[in-house]
């Protein structure tokens, strides 16, 4: 749905733009108003509007400044002018700042409507143009993690051919170097022959949780972020402005630490770590990834390790992990859709008759990285569906075939939306109590919907959105409905003028209350004061 502004500062000519043309019908779902450019500046900031429909005469802020001004914050919506003849040359002068169209009052319903759907032909053109070169650029990030991890799988076995390209390119990723102590980690995941057969950790999924920790606990830590898979380990590499060497040592063993205890409680293994020397430039991490790796076959960090695991005999090998789209499962538990969401589920075990019980658990783990991220952001939500996430991977362990893991996943589902929905539409209905609340309080004063947003701290467009899912009318209607029915209630006062009413539920112009008043109940104030005596 396009989003557009309005700007006029006389109240009627708002009023019909707004409410007398068939906006839907292009797609235009959102619509605000502004007095003048100075106030549609800023509301433009909030909502970001695609198109802007405004006059050029107008008090504090013309409609050629408001052009100039939006270039300025780079605010890319599409201005149409409406100017009356006279101001001919002033839309001249407005298309040469940037306008994408002009049209002349009197404005006519068809002729507005075709201006408009020309820009939005014209946005939709632009905004195919981005998607293309956002694939494009989509197509080269998804590549630089694994170019990334390439570089580093062979600059810690001490290949660098072309040091000054190689710096070039550590550069490119943005990686930091210069007045840092770098530190290699190597992680391990005991060999699987060593523990009983009823308790034997997947090592492949082991790494999966100790790369995605590593990844969330680095920036506490860390200036970079490098962390990749070589051989059975994870390798990470700590860059930091500490000083002294001991420090940075000491901040790794306790990052490590938190991480080793967190791995055991999600997959019941343990985690072995050797940990290199400091150097002072990436180029010399070899040195110390070779000290890490002694320490390793040591066992000088050996904490957690059992005497089971120092057992262990020769390397396992795992087969590679398919990867299954989870995109429309995300996306229907996202919108709250139960029933498309176990389908899409079903679809998939369906669909790959071998599937494994690990490959159903990277499926869940796709779920939680993408909904924790998204879906419960921001809510205070977030800490409580950590602590859920947690305490499914408690009851996955406890599953061993596919069957039980597919209906664990299947009930699972179901609750994360329940979940979701509950702490949202809480959330929301408060909200649109408490603005309710307010409404009735100063229904008389000037109570445009920006204000109101404003009062309990939301985006207007976002207020005006779960306004109307929430009371099946939109923001203005309802203002509007209620003005006229409280001033239906105040025609039985016969000491009341019809100016007087119209002024106490907040018209200060009479033919614009009049003509609201008719279009709600069907006649004019004066014909409804003489129905009701």
């Amino acid at each position: 749905m396009y989003r557009m502004i309005v700007v006029d500062d006389e109240a009627w000519i708002r009023e019909r733009l707004v409410h007398t043309i068939d906006w839907g019908k292009l797609g235009i779902g959102f619509l605000h108003e502004a007095t003048c450019g100075e106030e549609a500046l800023a509301l433009a900031g909030e909502v970001q509007p695609d198109l802007i429909l405004t006059d050029i005469r107008m008090p504090r802020m013309d409609g050629l400044e408001l052009i100039e001004r939006l270039k300025e914050q780079r605010l890319a919506a599409k201005v149409v002018i409406i100017s009356g003849f006279s101001d001919f040359e002033y839309a001249k002068k407005a298309l040469s700042l940037g306008a994408s169209d002009y049209i002349l009052k009197p404005v006519e319903d068809d002729d507005l409507l075709d201006v408009v759907a020309r820009c939005l032909e014209q946005i939709e053109t632009e905004r195919r143009k981005e998607a293309l070169l956002k694939k494009a650029d989509d197509q080269v990030n998804k590549r630089l993690p694994l170019i990334k991890e390439m570089l580093f799988s062979k600059l810690i076995t001490g290949h660098k051919p072309d040091e000054p390209k190689l710096r070039e390119t550590l550069n490119d990723f943005g990686l930091r170097n210069s007045g840092l102590r770098h530190t290699c980690l190597v992680l391990q995941v005991p060999e699987p022959e060593a523990f009983p057969p009823e308790n034997k950790p997947d090592a492949n999924f082991t790494q999966f949780v100790l790369r995605n920790l590593l990844q969330d606990f680095l920036p506490n830590v860390c200036e970079n972020e490098i962390v990749f898979t070589y051989a059975d380990e994870v390798v990470c590499i700590v860059s930091s402005f500490e000083e002294e060497d001991d420090e940075l040592a000491r901040a790794c063993l306790t990052m490590f630490e938190d991480i080793r205890k967190i791995v055991h409680k999600i997959v019941g293994s343990t985690v072995i770590i050797g940990l290199g020397g400091a150097v002072g430039d990436l180029l010399d991490i070899p040195i110390s990834y070779r000290q890490a790796k002694q320490m390793l076959l040591h066992g000088y960090l050996d904490t957690g390790r059992s005497k089971e695991v120092k057992s262990a005999v020769g390397p396992h090998k795992s087969g590679g992990y398919r990867l299954y789209d989870t995109e429309a499962l995300i996306n229907h538990i996202r919108v709250g859709n139960k029933v498309a969401a176990l389908a899409s589920l079903d679809q998939i075990v369906r669909e790959n008759r071998g599937i494994r019980p690990i490959d159903l658990k990277f499926i869940y783990i796709d779920i939680v990285n993408s909904l924790v991220r998204t879906a419960v952001e921001g809510n205070g939500a977030a800490k409580d569906f950590s602590q859920f996430s947690l305490h499914f991977f408690e009851l996955l362990q406890q599953s061993q075939s596919p069957d039980e893991i597919h209906g664990l996943l299947g009930d699972t589902i179901t609750k994360i939306i329940d979940f979701l929905e509950h702490s949202q539409s809480k959330k929301r209905r408060k909200v649109i109590e408490k603005a309710l609340e307010y409404m009735e309080l100063h229904y008389s004063e000037e109570l445009n919907l920006n204000a109101v947003a404003e009062r309990f701290y939301l985006n207007a467009s976002y207020f005006s959105k779960i306004f109307k899912e929430e009371l099946g009318v939109s923001y203005t209607k309802y203002l509007m409905e209620f003005r006229v029915n409280k001033a239906a209630d105040l025609m039985s006062d016969p000491t009341l003028k019809i100016y007087e009413i119209s002024r106490r539920v907040g018209y200060e112009d009479v033919q614009y209350f009049t003509k609201m008043f008719k279009s709600i109940k069907g006649v004019t104030p004066g014909q409804y004061r003489e129905k009701i005596r």
